[in-house]
């Protein structure tokens, strides 16, 4: 089409644009549960979420019989152009029943029409940037891997006009087996991307990835002009990793808030309530409530939930039963959407689920 592969699509749309200075109740973004891919469009479209609305989308594969090509297909008539950020990732869907995919979707508000990158690296609505999952398997091991993807990461934000401390939510995906080397192995390098007080950040291991030369894989989204007026979160008593790093468990910004993966683990990133689901379920709930309560976040403003469970077929369909059972009980007639994310193992031996929120203030 004659322009540059990172330049955004040109995009229009009947209603303004929300800014920075747009107040608290107006809706920056919406957080949904698409459901399984092939059911995703329709899904959305009963959401009144429109295709060209949609600033990124998560698939989550079976990655024993699907390809991540696969799963990126089962999403076609969201992305008909190919700009859409979507990120592919493996995970153990199928111990839950039928389903191969899990569909999530974050979308701008009703009649903003997304900005997107020609290559479908990332997109761009009112003061939002997304990008999808970003990988550098040419560098070489994990940490050359981390340093050529966040320096990636670094070069689309500024073209924005955004750098790392507009970062409000990182994820990453690492080729893992849930022991703590694995995790902490390039922790360090991902860190020194950020300045303290850091973005909410949730790492999660997984099986494989299609490429085999991918060993991480990472996601930003970033707010424009957030971060002299966000708050953080980090209560006294909170679960800690093994070394210090810059993120924080929670931050708002406006009407915006974001907590990174919440865990059953202690002030010394030990594993608690090893063995009961349940209980490892009510202590990251707890968590995330801390982080709510300190952001002046009620529970009815959660919109969506990503929950991370180790789990097999033995296992999945007992343990996402107690899942629904757990957040139903926490969250009572507010019913956020819960996306559960099935998969060998967690960052921790013993740690059975790590909980993810989004919120929208009213």
């Amino acid at each position: 089409m004659g322009r540059r592969q990172h330049d955004l699509l040109e995009t229009r749309s009947t209603s303004p644009i929300a800014s920075p200075d747009m107040p608290a109740t107006t809706p920056v973004l919406r957080f949904l549960d698409a459901g399984p891919g092939p059911t995703a469009a329709a899904t959305l479209s009963g959401q009144g979420v429109r295709p060209e609305e949609l600033l990124a989308v998560e698939v989550f594969y079976d990655h024993a019989r699907l390809s991540a090509e696969q799963a990126r297909e089962t999403v076609r008539e969201l992305n008909p152009d190919g700009t859409l950020p979507v990120s592919a990732i493996p995970a153990s869907v199928g111990v839950l029943g039928g389903d191969l995919t899990q569909v999530q979707a974050t979308a701008l508000p009703s009649g903003v029409t997304a900005a997107r990158e020609a290559g479908g690296r990332y997109a761009a609505g009112g003061p939002a940037v997304a990008t999808r999952l970003l990988t550098a398997p040419e560098a070489g091991d994990i940490v050359e891997q981390s340093h050529a993807v966040l320096r990636t990461v670094q070069d689309l934000l500024a073209e924005q006009g955004l750098d790392a401390d507009d970062v409000v939510k990182f994820n990453i995906f690492y080729r893992g087996e849930g022991t703590q080397e694995d995790w902490a192995v390039a922790a360090r390098v991902r860190a020194g991307y950020f300045t303290e007080p850091g973005p909410a950040t949730t790492g999660i291991p997984v099986p494989r990835f299609d490429d085999p030369d991918v060993l991480i894989a990472m996601q930003v989204l970033a707010l424009r002009g957030a971060r002299p007026a966000r708050r953080h979160s980090w209560p006294e008593g909170h679960w800690d990793w093994p070394f210090h790093l810059p993120y924080k468990h929670g931050n708002r910004s406006g009407g915006l808030a974001f907590i990174g993966g919440q865990v059953p683990l202690d002030e010394r990133a030990r594993s608690l309530d090893i063995g009961d689901f349940p209980a490892q379920v009510r202590r990251s709930l707890d968590y995330i409530a801390r982080v709510l309560d300190e952001l002046d976040v009620p529970r009815s403003a959660v919109r969506r939930l990503t929950a991370f469970v180790a789990a097999d077929a033995g296992s999945g369909p007992g343990k996402l039963a107690a899942l629904r059972s757990e957040v139903g009980a926490f969250f009572g007639d507010s019913s956020p959407a819960l996306v559960p994310v099935p998969l060998p193992v967690l960052a921790y031996p013993g740690m059975d689920v790590e909980i993810e929120v989004q919120a929208l203030v009213d």
